[in-house]
């Protein structure tokens, strides 16, 4: 019989190093992903369903109230549809929000656009425009210091995983 090795992946990463980091000023903020990894003992987690644009003003509040906020979906989800609301919530108030896209794949394919990305790119060339903010595309063995490069940073990023 083979010998099957499965790739780590990088939500598993994030999701471990928070849970690691056992810090209850942390928040995961998701919007309708049924993502099993995320609940932890000390991050708390809301999933406030297809609620993206109010998802990002919430994310944005208990920032600026003091707690880091990460915010979890599909890339499209937290970065496209949510393009004022990053802009003008997150970026203009210097807001501590994480933001954290999971790119589409063969899984997604067939759902389209509203699911993926056009090209390569295209989320990071127009948040890289954007003021206060540092994004990362990190390589699977780098996401661990990634997470924890933000952790310890004030401000908005975005993180594609």
């Amino acid at each position: 019989m083979a010998d099957i090795t499965q790739q780590q992946d990088s939500r598993r990463i994030f999701i471990d190093t928070l849970a690691e980091l056992n810090d209850s000023k942390n928040i995961i903020i998701t919007c309708d992903v049924g993502f099993n990894y995320l609940n932890q003992d000390k991050t708390k987690v809301f999933n406030l369903g297809v609620t993206e644009q109010s998802s990002t003003i919430i994310a944005t509040t208990m920032a600026l109230s003091g707690f880091t906020v990460w915010l979890y979906s599909m890339i499209n989800f937290v970065t496209f549809r949510v393009h004022e609301a990053v802009r003008n919530g997150i970026c203009l108030h210097n807001a501590n929000v994480k933001i954290v896209g999971v790119r589409g794949s063969e899984k997604y394919k067939f759902l389209g656009f509203s699911h993926n990305l056009l090209w390569d790119n295209e989320e990071i060339e127009w948040l890289e425009k954007l003021p206060n903010i540092k994004c990362h595309v990190p390589k699977l063995d780098e996401v661990k210091q990634t997470i924890l490069e933000e952790y310890s940073r004030k401000g908005p990023a975005y993180i594609r995983l």
